[in-house]
């Protein structure tokens, strides 16, 4: 089974890293986890900066690439710790339609991924991210509270 495994590093992604090394040990090491970050890499440049714009957007990538190849240190690390199949990866762009399409092009079979739990008023117990991502994809998701 390949799980992908969102991470951005909120306490409910925390204990969705705990979960899918739960749901592994059960599984005994059938399960491979493809743990993502996507980074939101947009900018909105002034006229002024147009010039550099390819500069700057290079720039900008290349740091969001490498706050995402941090954020994911520690999870890696523990989903390597518990002998799981793991590959992580930093994505750029819509975090929702980012996870949507890594599931389809990599022929994921589940998502488990946290929800931020905005509360009642504040996205319906859901964070947007995750309400988006059941609505994109054809793949069980496990939301993790």
């Amino acid at each position: 089974m390949k799980v992908v495994l969102p991470f951005d590093g909120s306490p409910s992604a925390v204990r969705a890293v705990a979960y899918v090394v739960d749901l592994a040990r059960g599984a005994k090491g059938r399960v491979s986890v493809d743990l993502i970050n996507v980074q939101d890499a947009t900018v909105d440049l002034p006229g002024a900066f147009m010039r550099d714009a390819a500069d700057v957007a290079e720039q900008l990538a290349n740091s969001a690439l490498k706050r995402g190849t941090k954020l994911l240190a520690k999870p890696l690390t523990t989903l390597k710790r518990a002998k799981l199949k793991v590959r992580s990866e930093v994505l750029l762009g819509e975090p929702a339609d980012e996870i949507a399409m890594h599931v389809k092009d990599g022929g994921a079979d589940a998502i488990v991924m946290g929800t931020r739990g905005l509360g009642v008023v504040g996205g319906l117990v859901l964070g947007s991210i995750a309400s988006k991502v059941v609505h994109l994809v054809k793949v069980p998701v496990t939301l993790v509270k």
